[in-house]
């Protein structure tokens, strides 16, 4: 059974960070600048900040580990006559693979110019650029092969031609850009958005045959709504792509108002999200099912999602289990009588 897991966390995880897999988050509401670098300053309250922990594992395994943390802030333009503003924002994203065998980690600084068409400010047009710094750090020392098994161990070692290869440490930077519209009134939250990202996985093998990893394109539309009863329902629907991958994220959620709403607006929300990938032959499937649930309270919000992953996932008996946390606090005053949503 130690033979078994260890191949598939070698296998499943190793291989594919090293061919460039891309970050995923479950809980794409709480942390915007993740979805646009055009979203920084776009909150309720004046400035805000966000976090995610994501973990992945294989029969009690840590096969996956990812960090996000993400502040951002308006400013408000010098001349009082012009409403438009300047977002400005940064984030922080550690990929750890087998217990940090294998760790990338993103530094990303955001700037985004917001511009509105009407004078009641509820309609806005965003453009956003952001400059990624990516590092890899790949301890060759660790890694654990299992023609090199011995002793009940896996033994590296390290003058096998096979680490020939192999890069302990690199890095590279890269340019982002997103374009953001957001309609936000009393009772209604809607946003449309293009993306695409240069920033990927430093390459970890000296391979002049590779090919290149392409730019991420990222497409989204979020959606809440406020009824009469004070109860919400939200939507969010995105399109990941790079090269020939596609993954699609679908799903909703109903907010329930309880405790004080009126004076702070709290809500619990119950959502559902279905998560689509390129199976095999280039074939749609789906991957996951998603629980969610959060809550909203005055300027916090808490998060915790669980993916349930399709028999499809894997051949193998083992399947990997994942769940995600998610925090975040808004500070300052509120911009405007808009209505509080699970985006903000």
């Amino acid at each position: 059974m130690k033979k078994k897991i260890s191949i598939l966390i070698f296998v499943c995880c190793f291989y594919s960070v090293v061919k460039a897999q891309d970050t995923f988050l479950s809980q794409l509401s709480s942390n915007a600048q993740f979805l646009s670098p055009a979203s920084v300053g776009n909150g309720v309250y004046q400035s805000r900040v966000q976090s995610n922990y994501r973990s992945q594992l294989l029969d009690g395994n840590t096969l996956y580990k990812t960090i996000f943390l993400g502040w951002d802030r308006r400013y408000k333009n010098k001349d009082e006559n012009v409403q438009n503003y300047l977002g400005l924002g940064g984030q922080l994203i550690s990929d750890q693979v087998m217990n940090g065998i294998l760790q990338t980690n993103y530094l990303t600084m955001n700037a985004a110019y917001h511009i509105f068409f009407d004078d009641d400010l509820r309609k806005n047009f965003a453009l956003g650029l952001g400059l990624t710094f990516a590092q890899s750090n790949l301890k060759v020392d660790e890694l654990k092969f299992l023609d090199q098994f011995s002793n009940g161990e896996f033994l590296l070692n390290t003058s096998s031609a096979s680490l020939a290869n192999l890069i302990n440490n690199t890095s590279k930077f890269s340019m982002n850009t997103g374009l953001l519209y957001t309609s936000h009134t009393q009772t209604s939250f809607v946003q449309f958005s293009a993306n695409a990202f240069f920033m990927s996985k430093p390459e970890l093998t000296i391979d002049n045959t590779s090919a290149s990893s392409g730019f991420k394109t990222l497409l989204f539309f979020n959606i809440e709504k406020e009824g009469d009863d004070k109860k919400t329902f939200m939507i969010h629907a995105s399109l990941n792509s790079r090269n020939a991958n596609a993954q699609y994220l679908i799903g909703g959620a109903i907010g329930l108002p309880f405790g004080s709403y009126y004076e702070f607006e709290n809500r619990l929300y119950l959502g559902l999200y279905g998560r689509i990938n390129n199976g095999q032959k280039d074939k749609m499937a789906l991957d996951a099912i998603i629980p969610n649930f959060s809550i909203l309270m005055s300027q916090y919000r808490f998060g915790l999602s669980y993916d349930i992953y399709s028999s499809g996932f894997s051949g193998a008996q083992i399947k990997p289990s994942s769940f995600e946390l998610s925090f975040s606090k808004s500070f300052g005053k509120r911009r405007a009588d808009y209505f509080r949503t699970l985006f903000d």
